[in-house]
């Protein structure tokens, strides 16, 4: 059966790990470390990141273009952006703020 999924998962790729980050530096960079440590242990190539504590868009934004930045150039992987809590709205699963759609043909 593991022959199997390996086969499955090499086919159709990996399913994608989701990382919540807040927006401090120590965060970002263990976010950073368990990226690394999933491409190495695991291989995995595609992460989805939901950015927390920062005050604006605009920062949350910021975090996560210089994650996606380093993680592509340094690791080879690709980062996908799911949004945004604000920390008033911390407790709440409502207060995740999802950028626009993604464009389907980048």
């Amino acid at each position: 059966m593991g022959d199997q999924a390996d086969g499955l998962r090499r086919l159709f790729g990996a399913s994608a790990v989701t990382l919540t980050v807040a927006a401090r530096d120590t965060d970002v960079i263990d976010a950073y470390a368990r990226i690394k440590r999933a491409v190495r242990e695991r291989s995995c190539r595609y992460f989805r990141i939901v950015i927390t504590q920062a005050r604006t868009a605009a920062e949350a934004q910021a975090v996560f273009d210089n994650m996606e930045r380093v993680a592509r150039d340094y690791l080879g992987v690709r980062l996908e952006y799911l949004g945004w809590a604000d920390t008033a709205g911390a407790d709440d699963p409502a207060s995740l703020r999802a950028p626009s759609a993604p464009d389907c043909h980048a």
